[in-house]
């Protein structure tokens, strides 16, 4: 993808929404919060405006700042499926159910073959996380506010 093919979209979301797409980046254990600064960054690059998690956040918490910060796309940070994970995948789905945050994109910046996988609306693997993947994203998330706008909308989750 261009990076002028990646400026179309985001004005056609900022035509949309009267604002450019927004992200939440948390992470799921102490272990992943050393990468937050470098995946915020991909997605400030990118265009998206950016809210960091705190450190030591949880499902509730996370999923307040998702309300709080208004953001359409959540990414967890997640490199390793592990039971002692401070943040897990399906409470924080239920977290953002019980915001009534379930138009929020949630997904994975980990790796491809993650168990959680199914039960996101994307994964990223963090090893080959670039630029191309942003614009996906973008398109996605596109295409989501866009059956919003349509008479018959629903929720892709």
């Amino acid at each position: 993808m261009t990076s002028s093919e990646l400026a179309s979209m985001l004005s056609r979301f900022a035509e949309i929404e009267g604002r450019h797409p927004r992200i939440l980046v948390a992470a799921a254990s102490s272990a992943e919060e050393k990468q937050l600064k470098a995946v915020a960054t991909l997605f400030a690059d990118g265009g998206f405006d950016v809210d960091i998690a705190p450190p030591q956040s949880t499902e509730v918490s996370i999923a307040r700042q998702v309300v709080d910060c208004d953001a359409d796309i959540l990414a967890l940070i997640r490199l390793q499926a592990e039971s002692d994970d401070r943040v897990r995948v399906a409470d924080l789905i239920s977290s953002l159910d019980a915001q009534g945050a379930q138009y929020v994109q949630f997904g994975i910046v980990g790796h491809p073959d993650d168990p959680a996988r199914d039960n996101v609306d994307f994964v990223f693997d963090i090893d080959h996380f670039a630029t191309g993947d942003i614009g996906a994203l973008m398109q996605f998330l596109l295409l989501v506010e866009e059956s919003r706008m349509s008479p018959v909308a629903t929720n892709p989750r």
